[in-house]
């Protein structure tokens, strides 16, 4: 300094006086307080710039903002700032705050009760001197990797005045204290709260991140700012305490810690099935809830004597009641939960700071485990995980490799912590307070087992999170868990009690909660040759077919379907009999079905484009099919086929009186035959019931006599069910396309225009063609149908937030339940939170998910859907065997009721909707299609030169690709020769990308290691979501993201579509490669923004079209 400290405080008492505009300043007056503001800060700061010569930070009285404080930080010299690395456990929590920028879920938020007032410059003194003490209460974070501890921070403590206030408003303003984000960069990362209620008790807050103080901490801050307030200790009287080693410096047999680690958790299971009610999604964020409770004394003491007897501590023995609780909600045997470890020693014991980091703990529990012989491992597995914890915990996952589901939190999703808050008290001149621990509105696990000792009572509390739970299900689950523990605890030596299902109702209750969503029986419906017979007679001359301009109406179609009708019973065709339709989509062929269904008899659709050996495939179950045909280039020659044109001549001029013949609901209406995994396909027969509840309507799907109804399904695809029957059975008008309309968007978008189309059904994948290249196209439609495919929920709010349809429904249903089994309506409420639903079961219908045990589950565990009801299939024709494994008598109906299994894995939710998971098999969905893979691989095996093949499907944020790996012998066919071989056996949909290899990998028990072979090909594309579009083209900025990326992951390949996280990228890695991008490009990417699309493609977009600099 220039001047002596007495000159120095008149010149700095000047400045502060002529910025402000006062007379005089003492050594307590606050800047701000006296009127200062952001500008006038840095007015002020600027002027002791050129006073004290001396680089000052401009916001100097933010970090000083008492005048007695700002003369001592100018009068003393200024030792440097401290930076060291973070430790481990700094760098998780850093991550976090970064992720989740401004989330209180780090903060920890302590409040006392105190008879009358608190001294508040008395306290704001005693908090200066305590964060002069404590080098933690003076360190910030910034960059990646860096913790600056400074010589001087000045804590913050405010003063509220909430005399005559409403308790509620008071507590609000409390909690929002408590979760006001700090600045991680500036210290200390603790602040105050007191608040004045008059004649009522006053309240402090204590906030302080934990970064810097973790659970023990807080009672050595406690008991050091109660005797510093005690004491009237000021920031200038208060020494540091002494230095002891560096945490982040401690290193203690890592390479045997990590390989017992490996050891430990090799084949460790990367998830645990929580019993949640509400869907996962991927979005990230950790809004959540606490749920309390106070532990009985009955437990308490069953827990003390076994904790005695096997020599177990007070966290061993919460751990044991944790695990055994996790065993009976989810029937897991195979457990990892977290638990928090101290690295604090001897010489820290009267330190602040954060010293815990999360462990793993790994139990596997055998069939009939006692809850002694699980304290035992508890106290094994406790001590070796506590023994090797100075492994830090990314550490352990990266040693795992990669693995798990990206939408959770690596390995452990479930935790536990335990406190002994007995003696933790603040004292304030004598007054004890204990303290009151506030919940920050957010979950650092899925599920977080709080459990705190204090001085009357234990409290239990579930931290849970918010878009996985409920606060009901929370509460249940709670319940049930400390339930599970005090049966486990009465009787020590007896086995663990694994519960059918955590249900808090009656199973009945639960069916009902479940099935046919409480829309009760479908009305007694006539079948569909009877209604459109019906809409014929009341509106004869309305238009009921057209195509490419040609009309017909709804007299002139039941005339044909007279005609066609009575020429195959003069064909000798009763009812009963099935007839196949290989004819092009058009008014023929829809005259067709409808002339089968006036002859009694049952339909069986054929793509008319399919190969001869295609439709001698799908004519193999039904060998007694009449074919119906027009013109058709490739027909099996040994199949007895009646041309239209014959049947419309002879028909026509006969008189037959049975037509129409008279069916009834349970006669077969129509056959869909569908994939099947013998190579041979499953042929379904519907009867007329299951068309008959969904018209008029299907709970939402509600046609008009005045719509004008687009067929453009594939009339082999059940879909086309809805299309036909729905228009025709409600007298609208069906607007027959031909194939290229719905081929591209544009073809799509001047077919709905031209043709005035009010309602539309779309596969899943061409709806989001449509969204992503001609929204604008479904503006005129009244009603739009989707399903097939699990949707894309962007691509629905983007066509929710631009004039959508009037209505827009999702649908599920397999074809053995006639195409609708659940809905969901969409609208812009619903599609924003995440992943839509698949519905509730329509009228008419039921659905169960139900567990293996055969009972329904309860709402957030996985099961398998079953469906059934009046859509419910006959079964597979001529396949008894298949139909008894897969109609199933249920146990919810009537005597004699069926229920169907779909294969689906699906979560319920209480409201009755379901959440699609994913399937039991190896069948997927290839553009709304059902694929059996297995059908895919044997008829690659009957081609020429092929030995053996394996089918894999891959979906994508858009559909499902099929990739097949082929080997064969040395004529082999290169991949473009076998597609096109297999496009005379198999429908476009099946047609899988080809690539030949020289063998197939085989595992021990000698059938082909999948993984493995997996693997491999990801060698050549690996983790590509889509098409290989090769390198990148030059480009200086290109290149150099291009670089960062594999200096990130540690290697020197790198294609565009390459995904970071299945390259083994993690968070942390994430975090630091966004760090060297923005230090090397001055580029800004949000970390959120890049996880939810983590692929090289994404990140180099990303840093061209945003070139924010950063600051």
């Amino acid at each position: 300094m220039t001047e002596h400290p007495d000159g120095l405080r008149e010149a700095v008492a000047g400045t502060w006086c002529a910025v402000l505009g006062v007379d005089h300043v003492s050594p307590e007056d606050d800047f701000f307080e006296a009127g200062g503001d952001s500008g006038l800060a840095v007015e002020t700061a600027i002027g002791l710039r050129a006073l004290t010569g001396e680089d000052l930070d401009l916001d100097v009285l933010y970090q000083y903002p008492r005048f007695g404080d700002l003369l001592s930080f100018l009068a003393d010299p200024r030792p440097e700032d401290e930076v060291r690395p973070l430790t481990p456990a700094e760098e998780r929590l850093w991550f976090a705050e970064r992720l989740q920028p401004g989330s209180p879920q780090y903060h920890i938020a302590a409040l006392y009760r105190f008879p009358g007032r608190v001294d508040v410059p008395r306290l704001r003194n005693a908090l200066d001197a305590l964060v002069v003490r404590h080098d933690a209460l003076r360190r910030g974070f910034e960059a990646p990797g860096r913790a600056v501890t400074t010589p001087r921070a000045t804590a913050s403590c405010r003063w509220l005045d909430a005399v005559g206030l409403p308790e509620a408003t008071v507590r609000q303003m409390i909690d929002e204290h408590a979760r006001k984000p700090f600045d991680l960069a500036t210290p200390p990362l603790l602040r105050a709260l007191a608040v004045d209620r008059g004649d009522e008790d006053g309240l402090l807050l204590l906030t302080v991140h934990h970064l810097v103080c973790d659970g023990s901490s807080l009672a050595i801050l406690e008991e050091d700012l109660g005797r510093l307030y005690a004491e009237g200790a000021t920031a200038a009287d208060t020494e540091p305490a002494p230095r002891t080693e560096d945490t982040a410096s401690r290193l203690v047999d890592e390479d045997e810690s990590r390989a017992y680690w490996r050891r430990t958790l090799a084949g460790a299971p990367r998830g645990i099935a929580l019993p949640h009610d509400l869907p996962r999604t991927a979005a990230p964020g950790n809004a959540g809830g606490v749920h309390p409770l106070v532990c009985a004394d009955d437990l308490l003491e069953a827990m003390a004597g076994l904790a005695t007897q096997e020599r177990l501590s007070p966290f061993m023995t919460w751990i044991v009641a944790y695990v055994a609780g996790l065993v009976a909600l989810t029937g897991e045997r195979d457990v990892v939960i977290g638990i928090a470890a101290s690295s604090r020693t001897a010489a820290r014991r009267d330190e602040i700071g954060m010293f815990v980091d999360p462990v793993p703990l790994r139990l596997v529990l055998p069939e009939g485990i006692t809850t002694r012989e699980l304290a035992r491992e508890v106290r094994r597995a406790t001590t070796g995980a506590l023994a090797h914890r100075g492994v830090p915990f990314q550490t352990i996952v990266e040693d795992l490799g990669p693995g798990g589901d990206p939408a959770r939190a690596p390995l452990v999703q479930a935790g536990i912590t335990y406190l002994d808050a007995a003696g933790s008290v603040l004292r304030l001149d004598g007054v004890e307070a204990h303290r009151e621990l506030l919940p920050t509105g957010t979950s650092k696990y899925e599920l977080l087992w709080s459990v705190t000792r204090q001085a009357e009572r234990t409290t239990t509390e579930f931290e849970y999170l918010g878009r996985l739970f409920s606060p009901e299900r929370a509460a249940e689950v709670h319940t049930g868990l400390l339930d599970a523990a005090r049966a486990a605890f009465a009787r020590p030596d007896a086995p663990l009690t694994v519960p059918r299902r955590p249900q808090a109702v009656a199973e009945s209750d639960t069916a009902a909660a479940h099935a046919d969503s409480a829309l009760g029986e479908p009305d007694a419906r006539r079948p569909m040759p009877e209604l459109v017979r019906l809409r014929a007679a009341q509106r004869p001359d309305a238009p009921a077919l057209r195509h490419r301009g040609v009309e017909i109406t709804y007299r002139q179609l039941d005339e044909r379907a007279v005609a066609i009708a009575a020429g195959l019973r003069a064909a000798g065709l009763r009812r009963g009999d099935v007839v196949a339709v290989p004819l092009p989509r058009g008014i023929d062929s829809v005259s067709a079905y409808l002339g089968i269904f006036y002859a009694g008899c049952a339909y069986l659709p054929l793509d008319h484009d399919q190969p001869a050996d295609r439709v001698r495939t799908a004519l193999h179950g039904v060998a007694d099919a009449v074919l119906v045909a027009g013109p058709h280039p490739e027909l099996p020659p040994d199949a007895r086929v009646l041309r239209l044109d014959d049947l419309l001549d002879s028909g026509g001029r006969a008189v037959d009186p049975a037509v129409p013949v008279r069916v009834v609901g349970e006669d077969a209406a129509y056959l869909i035959s569908t994939s099947g995994s013998t190579g041979r396909p499953k042929t379904v027969v519907v009867p007329h019931r299951g068309i008959s509840r969904l018209v008029p309507d299907a709970e939402g799907i509600v046609y008009h006599s005045d719509d004008r109804v687009a067929h453009l399904c594939n009339p082999a695809f059940d879909a086309s069910i809805l299309e036909l029957w729905g228009a025709l059975g409600s007298g609208a008008v069906l607007v027959i396309g031909d194939k290229q309309d719905a081929l591209s968007p544009a073809r799509l978008r001047a077919f709905l225009a031209e043709e005035r189309i009010t309602v539309l059904g779309l596969p899943t994948a061409l709806l989001h063609t449509v969204i992503d290249f001609a929204p604008d196209a479904l503006r005129a439609v009244r009603l739009l149908i989707f399903g097939g495919e699990k949707a894309d929920e962007r691509r629905l709010a983007r066509l929710m937030a631009h004039q959508p349809p009037a209505r827009v429904v999702n649908v599920y249903g397999p074809t053995e339940n006639t195409t609708v089994s659940t809905l969901q309506r969409v609208t812009p409420a619903n599609v924003d939170p995440g992943p839509l639903p698949i519905g509730r079961a329509v009228t008419g219908s039921t659905a169960y998910a139900l567990g293996p045990d055969g009972h329904p589950v309860a709402p957030g565990e996985e099961g398998e859907l079953h469906v059934g009801g009046a859509g419910l299939a006959r079964g597979y024709h001529g396949n008894p065997a298949l139909t008894a494994a897969s109609f199933v008598p249920d146990p919810f109906g009537a005597a004699g009721g069926r229920l169907y299994r779909t294969g689906d894995r699906v979560r319920p939710v209480a409201d009755g909707t379901f959440h699609f998971v994913g399937r039991t098999d190896d069948q997927v969905k290839v553009r709304g299609f059902r694929v059996e893979l297995g059908e895919i691989e044997l008829a690659l095996r009957s081609l020429p030169g092929v030995t053996d093949a394996v089918v894999f499907a891959s979906a994508t944020a858009d559909s499902t690709e099929l990739l097949a790996c082929v080997t064969g012998d040395a004529d082999l066919a290169d991949p473009a020769g076998i597609a096109d071989a297999l496009r005379t056996r198999l429908p476009d949909y099946m047609i899988p990308a080809v690539v030949v290899t020289d063998r197939l990998p085989l595992n021990a028990n000698g059938k082909v290691d999948r993984a493995t072979l997996l693997a491999s090909l990801s060698d050549d594309t690996p983790a590509s979501t889509g098409p290989d579009t090769g390198a990148f083209p030059a480009d200086p900025l290109t290149d150099a993201v291009v670089a960062l990326w594999c200096e990130s992951l540690g290697t020197t390949r790198a294609r565009p579509d390459d995904s970071f996280v299945a390259l083994g990228g993690h968070s942390i890695k994430a975090l630091k490669l966004l760090a060297r991008v923005d230090e090397s490009l001055g580029v800004v990417v949000d970390l959120a923004d890049f996880l939810a699309e983590p692929t090289l493609r994404a990140l180099v977009t990303a840093v061209e079209q945003d070139s924010t600099p950063a600051t």
